[in-house]
C-alpha cells in the first residue's frame, strides 16, 4: 500500500522530519500487513470449524473418531494463532496510534519536530495512561472543522477510549492482579491483560481507527501547507480552520471517507 507521506517529509519546507514519516510509514504498514494476516487466520479458523462440522455428521456412529477430533484440535490451535496475532497487532496499533497523534499535535502546535530516541519510544507499545491521555485529546485541538461544521470538543478517539477503560475496569476488577490504577496506567495492556478479560477486539479495532483518523490529518495539514507555499503571492488561498488547515478527500492509501474523529 502506498504511503501517502511519501514526499511530503524531510523537505526545507515540510514540518514533518523524514524520521517521523518514515516512522508512521513503518507502522502503518506493518499494522496493515498483521491485519491481514489476522483476515487469513480467521478465514482458516471458520473453514476447519466447517471442515470438522462435515466429518463429524459422516462418521457419526462409527467406532472411530480421530478424524474429526484431530480437525477440531487443528481449529482450536488456529483459533490460538489467530488470538496471538490479535495481541500482536495490538502492540503496534496502539504506538501507531499514540505516534500519529503525537505528531498532530506537534504540527498544529507549531513545535519543533522530536529527536529519533524519542521517535523511537513512540514506536514501542505505550503504557496504558500514555495511550489514555492521547486518545483522551480534544478534537477541537487537532483537527480543524469542515465548512458547516462545529468544533468538536469530545476526546479524538472518544470509542477507542471508552473500548480501553472497559477493559481497564475488567482488569481491575478481575483480581487476578493486585494492582492498583496508578500501577496499571504504568504498564502495557499485553502484559497485565489477564485471560478471562475480553480479548482486544474493539479496542483494537477503534485503536486502529483513530490511529488512521490522525495519520490522514498529518497528511491533510501538511499537503495543505505545501498548496500554499506552491501558491503564487496573491493567489487564493483555502479556507483554513483553527488548526491551520483545511480537510479535503482522503489521499491514495487511506479510506476515501476519513473516519470520525471518535473513532
Amino acid at each position: 500500500m502506498h504511503f501517502p507521506l511519501t514526499g511530503l517529509s524531510g523537505t526545507k519546507l515540510s514540518p514533518l522530519s523524514e524520521t517521523e514519516a518514515e516512522a508512521l510509514r513503518s507502522l502503518h504498514n506493518a499494522c496493515t500487513h498483521l491485519e491481514r494476516e489476522r483476515g487469513s487466520a480467521l478465514s482458516h479458523v471458520l473453514h476447519l470449524r466447517e471442515s470438522a462440522a462435515v466429518v463429524e455428521d459422516y462418521v457419526r456412529g462409527m467406532g472411530f473418531q480421530y478424524h474429526p477430533r484431530a480437525l477440531n484440535e487443528l481449529g482450536e490451535a488456529a483459533l490460538e494463532y489467530e488470538r496471538q496475532v490479535e495481541a500482536l497487532i495490538w502492540r503496534y496499533a496502539s504506538a501507531y496510534a499514540v505516534l500519529s497523534i503525537t505528531l498532530l499535535d506537534r504540527l498544529v502546535s507549531k513545535k519543533p519536530p522530536l529527536d529519533a530516541d524519542t521517535v523511537h519510544q513512540l514506536c514501542q507499545e505505550p503504557m496504558l495512561g500514555r495511550l489514555r491521555a492521547a486518545l483522551s485529546i480534544p478534537s477541537s485541538r487537532l483537527i480543524a472543522p469542515s465548512d458547516g461544521e462545529q468544533q468538536d470538543d469530545v476526546p479524538i478517539g472518544s470509542h477507542a477510549l471508552a473500548a480501553v477503560e472497559e477493559v481497564r475496569t475488567q482488569i481491575l476488577r478481575s483480581g487476578e492482579n493486585s494492582m492498583d490504577e496508578q500501577a496499571l496506567d504504568a504498564s502495557r495492556l499485553s502484559a497485565v491483560r489477564p485471560a478471562d478479560v475480553t480479548p482486544f477486539g474493539l479496542p483494537l479495532s477503534f485503536t486502529l481507527s483513530v490511529a488512521t483518523t490522525a495519520s490522514w490529518e498529518i497528511y491533510t495539514y501538511l499537503r495543505a501547507r505545501a498548496d500554499t507555499c506552491d501558491r503564487p503571492e496573491g493567489g487564493r488561498r483555502q479556507r483554513a480552520g483553527r488548526a491551520g488547515y483545511t480537510t479535503g478527500h482522503a489521499p491514495d492509501g487511506f479510506p476515501v471517507s476519513a473516519p470520525a474523529p471518535g473513532g
